[in-house]
């Protein structure tokens, strides 16, 4: 199976790092036109610049956008950006996420906004502005990274598990409604990914390790095992698969 993207515009939101650098890259590898978005903040800032340098080793077409998901003023920006670059926008891959671990009696109001803001509002923005682009061209692909604590109630704080239950159900709401515009939506429900977000949950790396027990392919996953994923929903051999929120666990979610 042979998945090439020459001729097709990717935005990817959180492009910076973690699962989203991975995704950047490797649909930059297989031909696509990349947007890659970002905080302007140190972190970002120092992820970008590893992933445009692969990428350009690599030969392949990218840009990039300081842009802060929550605004949806700038997520218009963002997509028009992209479209003026490029000549089209026609996959949407939504890996901008934040979490931190939190008890519910730590929970404020603004801490509950901020989760809901970043990972669920954030998510919805960008769909609407992206989607406009993919229906005058008949053909898009909006996928989510969302998150197997939806299901299990993990993720470190009520607020994440709760916001990335929602995003399945805008999966589901959104595939219903653009089907018929050639537009699928889906997401990935990861587990245990060997990313920021795993260390900013459990800093401590011997705690880290017994997690692993709890997996039983017997490892974590790499940002990579979640892009390859991405590729292939975003692919034409994905065309009938939509409405779906696929758990990517090693089995952990269901042992």
């Amino acid at each position: 199976m042979k998945i090439n993207f020459s001729g097709k515009t990717v935005v990817v939101t959180g492009g910076s790092r973690g699962i989203g650098a991975a995704v950047s890259i490797l649909f930059a590898e297989a031909g696509a036109g990349v947007m890659i978005d970002y905080l302007p903040i140190d972190e970002d800032i120092k992820g970008l610049k590893k992933v445009e340098g692969k990428i350009a080793r690599a030969k392949g077409a990218f840009d990039s956008f300081a842009g802060d998901i929550t605004l949806p003023d700038k997520m218009e920006e963002l997509c028009k950006k992209t479209y003026d670059r490029f000549g089209s926008l026609d996959i949407l891959v939504n890996c901008a996420g934040y979490t931190r671990p939190a008890r519910l009696t730590e929970i404020t109001s603004d801490f509950w906004k901020r989760g809901i803001e970043i990972n669920l509002s954030g998510a919805f923005y960008i769909s609407c502005s992206a989607s406009k682009y993919m229906t005058s061209n008949k053909w898009g692909r909006i996928i989510y990274i969302g998150s197997a604590g939806s299901i299990t109630g993990g993720g470190g704080s009520a607020v994440y598990a709760s916001a990335k239950a929602g995003i399945n159900g805008l999966v589901r709401a959104l595939s219903k409604e653009l089907a018929p515009n050639g537009i699928t939506v889906n997401a990935i429900l990861p587990a245990l990914i060997e990313t920021d977000l795993l260390i900013d949950k459990e800093p401590d790396p011997d705690k880290r390790k017994e997690y692993i027990k709890r997996i039983p392919v017997g490892r974590f996953g790499t940002p990579e095992d979640v892009a390859y994923a991405v590729l292939f929903l975003a692919s034409d051999y994905a065309g009938y698969i939509t409405g779906q929120n696929i758990i990517m666990d090693g089995g952990s979610t269901f042992k």
